[in-house]
């Protein structure tokens, strides 16, 4: 399985608007995904976590775990993740640093192993939060990913 470092290393070099979120991938283990993002960079003109930054942060959380669970599976990186399908929901203003959090459920994420090793393409549907860092909830999305294994050669 791929360490947090690289991942956020890969992240960075092929996704540039990535390196101005200040995001920290902090946890994994299997079907859950912990990251982390000062209030700072994200500040809006009331003093909160800009929307469009939240809809970043989280879309990237979810695209992260569902790299890290396919690479589990197909350890040799090609692999290739895609959002197909999400909803965003924002249900209170967040003026605090931020914890983000992917999941999904032992269900979905048995399945999504049991069709990606036997087709080498599955979805895996996730939730994903975004906290302040005390728990108390700030958006929530909700996420299909697409996993299409790939030769690393091309």
């Amino acid at each position: 399985m791929t360490d947090l470092t690289a991942l956020t290393e890969r992240i960075c070099d092929r996704i540039p608007l990535t390196r101005q979120l200040g995001f920290t991938l902090a946890e994994h283990r299997p079907g859950q995904l912990r990251m982390t993002a000062p209030l700072a960079p994200h500040i809006n003109d009331k003093g909160t976590f800009f929307a469009g930054s939240q809809s970043a942060l989280l879309t990237l959380a979810g695209w992260s775990l569902t790299t890290l669970e396919a690479e589990a599976v197909n350890s040799d990186l090609g692999n290739n993740v895609v959002a197909v399908e999400s909803s965003l929901r924002y249900l209170a203003p967040l003026a605090a640093d931020a914890v983000i959090t992917a999941r999904a459920s032992d269900d979905a994420l048995t399945l999504f192993r049991e069709r990606y090793a036997r087709k080498g393409k599955a979805v895996l549907m996730l939730t994903v939060t975004l906290c302040d860092p005390h728990g108390k909830l700030a958006s929530e999305f909700d996420a299909v990913y697409l996993a299409r294994r790939v030769d690393p050669a091309h």
